[in-house]
């Protein structure tokens, strides 16, 4: 089920992709496609399998043959290369240890067909956690949780994480500065 859900969506066009969305938001909400928010499109209970950074994991969920990749919504962790970035991958493997249940309520796909979702790991909220701890920022360009920018905002007055550093770099500017 969920590698029809991922292949159905690879193969559609932005907007196709919005309107596969709305309809699964629309099902499992019971409400109309033009009614609330697509964040919900899909809430899949699975197990941990991976934790590859401090943004990115990998789940086995139920009617999938291989582990579903998944990225954490709304946060960006700093790369693994990058200052903090082993710190970061470590943190989380504490917060989602391999075998631990992940509850992952799905957003849609990005372009590296990981699934977008907000993240709980055994209860957790890992978002709201990892940039509570320092450990990730808000991604700001996609950002739509005020809990989420409270978090960072406290995280970085406590100086918690990577927030110690003056000099922290974001990943996303870390990310353009390599390609250059």
């Amino acid at each position: 089920m969920l590698d029809t859900f991922i292949h159905r969506l690879k193969k559609s066009r932005p907007v196709q992709i919005t309107a596969v969305l709305a309809v699964i938001a629309a099902a499992w909400l019971g409400t109309s496609p033009n009614h609330g928010p697509v964040a919900a499109a899909q809430v899949l209970q699975c197990t941990v399998s991976h934790v590859h950074d401090g943004d990115t994991l990998r789940a086995e969920c139920p009617g999938s043959k291989k582990p579903a990749r998944v990225r954490i919504r709304q946060i960006d962790a700093p790369e693994l290369d990058q200052k903090y970035g082993i710190a970061s991958r470590d943190y989380l493997r504490q917060i989602c240890r391999k075998g631990d249940p992940v509850q992952l309520n799905v957003n849609s796909v990005d372009q590296y067909d990981r699934l977008l979702a907000d993240v709980q790991c055994s209860g957790t909220d890992v978002g709201i956690t990892m940039v509570g701890a320092g450990a990730a920022w808000v991604y700001e360009q996609y950002v739509e949780s005020q809990a989420l920018a409270d978090a960072e905002k406290q995280a970085r007055q406590a100086r918690k994480g990577l927030w110690r550093d003056h000099d922290a770099v974001a990943p996303w500017q870390f990310r353009r500065e390599q390609r250059q």
